[in-house]
C-alpha cells in the first residue's frame, strides 16, 4: 500500500505524517493487491481538513473531513474510508453470492453492530427555507455561504433547485 501524505497551507510535520500513515496502514489488512493512498491535509482559518482518496484493483473510495482539530480530521475521514470498503465489499458479495470461483478484491471484513446502527437512519434533520430567486441571483448568495449547498425556488420555473460545491470548486445545480 502507497501512501502519499499532501500538506496545504500546513507547515510539513513528521508526526502529523506518520500519525496519518499509521492510521491508514491500517486498512491494508481489508484490501488485497496493491492500493494507492492519497492524503491531503489543509487547514483553512480554523477549519482543519483531511481528505482521503484510496485507489486500486478496481476499488475507488474518497472521503473528506473537517474538525477543529486534525487528528480528529484523520480519524473521521479513515472512519469513512473504513465504512466505504464495508460496504464495498458486501456489494460485491451480494452480486457474486455464495460459493462464487471469482474472488472480491477485498478481504473479509466483518460488520460491528454499532456500524450497522449508524447506516440505518437519519443522524440530523435541518429545515431550510427555499426563496424564489433566479439561478444567477442564487448563485451569487451561495458564493458568500461557508456550506456546501443551498436549496432555493427557481424564480423562472417555481421548482425547487438545489445549488451545490463541487469537489474542484465549481458548482452544480440540481433541477428536477
Amino acid at each position: 500500500m502507497q501512501i502519499n501524505v499532501t500538506f496545504r497551507r500546513l507547515d510539513p510535520s513528521d508526526a502529523l505524517r506518520e500519525y496519518a500513515e499509521n492510521r491508514l496502514q491500517k486498512l491494508k489488512k481489508y484490501a488485497d493487491g496493491p492500493m494507492d493512498v492519497n492524503v491531503v491535509l489543509s487547514v483553512e482559518k480554523f477549519r482543519q481538513t483531511a481528505e482521503v482518496v484510496l485507489s486500486g484493483n478496481g476499488v475507488r473510495a474518497a472521503a473528506k473531513e473537517e474538525q477543529n482539530e486534525m487528528r480528529a480530521a484523520i480519524d473521521l475521514v479513515s472512519d469513512k474510508i473504513y465504512k466505504q470498503l464495508k460496504r464495498y465489499k458486501e456489494k460485491i458479495r451480494s452480486k457474486r453470492g455464495p460459493g462464487s470461483i471469482a474472488e472480491p478484491a477485498l478481504l473479509d471484513i466483518s460488520p460491528s453492530p454499532e456500524t450497522e446502527k449508524e447506516n440505518l437512519g437519519i443522524i440530523t434533520t435541518k429545515k431550510m427555507d427555499a426563496k424564489p430567486m433566479a439561478v444567477e441571483e442564487a448563485a451569487a448568495q451561495f458564493q458568500s455561504l461557508t456550506q456546501n449547498f443551498m436549496m432555493f425556488t427557481n424564480a423562472e420555473t417555481n421548482a425547487i433547485n438545489v445549488l451545490y460545491r463541487r469537489m474542484d470548486g465549481t458548482l452544480g445545480l440540481v433541477e428536477p
